[in-house]
């Protein structure tokens, strides 16, 4: 059943296609339209249709039709820049520079369906990438695509509901008191000493124990202040940095031991 802006094609009994243009691609001259799977009456798939083509506007043009996807995350990524870590964001760019960009980028943003998006995810499994991989790759272009949603770009967001693979989890396992006094006992002598005391006592991160300085140890209250970790920079250089989370600034506290031990490396 045609319409002036928009299709109802029936697909089987109380199954409808729904179709409205979006404009045409600047890059590729070739139509974008919506597709939508319509499941009840025709009144029911007619009533859809006049919604949808409502929400878009009587042009049917959105400005997602006339960008790729490239130019879109170019976008969004200096909208990020500022709100997260240089590290979170130099992952950012990775994932969808490696992973995203090459199969998806020259598509036009409204042009995106999820079939195209779990594609990308599956080739990245076939590639024997890890779970953990694909799944950072999709929070990524999801958080994408959501901020496109938001700013009325696009009109669905064609990363929900897509089927991505489970992370097993690997128990953890820790050194048990015999197994970390043994551990101490010939770690200690050697130069590092300090460092895998505090290490071991606390359970700490290792970057966020190469990141104290002597004014984060409350040496009257024998406690440790979490504030920055070391990490490198863009240009591959290490750097201080604050915690990724605002929940990993905390405070530790340390054993009698070991902080005598750390006094003593001070005035040493």
């Amino acid at each position: 059943m045609s319409r002036k802006l928009g299709q109802i094609i029936a697909v089987r009994e109380n199954t409808w296609m729904i179709r409205i243009p979006m404009g045409c691609d600047p890059q590729t001259k070739q139509r974008n339209y919506y597709n939508r799977t319509v499941h009840g009456s025709l009144r029911q798939a007619q009533k859809f249709l006049g919604k949808k083509v409502n929400e878009l506007g009587a042009c049917i043009e959105r400005d997602g039709a006339k960008i790729r996807l490239d130019q879109y995350l170019d976008q969004w990524l200096k909208t990020v820049k500022s709100q997260i870590c240089s590290k979170t964001y130099e992952g950012y760019e990775s994932l969808l520079a490696k992973y995203i960009r090459p199969s998806l980028g020259k598509k036009t943003l409204v042009g995106i369906r999820p079939l195209d998006v779990q594609g990308v995810y599956q080739a990245m499994s076939d590639r024997g990438l890890s779970p953990r991989t694909v799944q950072g790759a999709h929070w990524v272009l999801n958080a994408a695509f959501r901020q496109a949603l938001r700013w009325e770009m696009i009109l669905e967001v064609p990363t929900k509901g897509l089927k991505l693979p489970r992370i097993r989890r690997r128990e953890m396992r820790v050194l048990s008191i015999e197994e970390a006094k043994t551990f101490l006992k010939f770690a200690l002598p050697t130069m590092y000493g300090s460092l895998f005391a505090v290490l071991i006592t606390t359970g700490m991160r290792p970057s966020e124990c190469i990141g104290l300085k002597w004014q984060d140890v409350d040496w009257e209250r024998a406690t440790v202040s979490i504030k920055r970790t070391l990490r490198k920079g863009p240009t591959g250089q290490w750097e201080y940095g604050e915690t990724k989370r605002a929940g990993s600034r905390r405070l530790i506290r340390l054993q009698n031991w070991v902080l005598a031990r750390l006094k003593q490396l001070r005035e040493s």
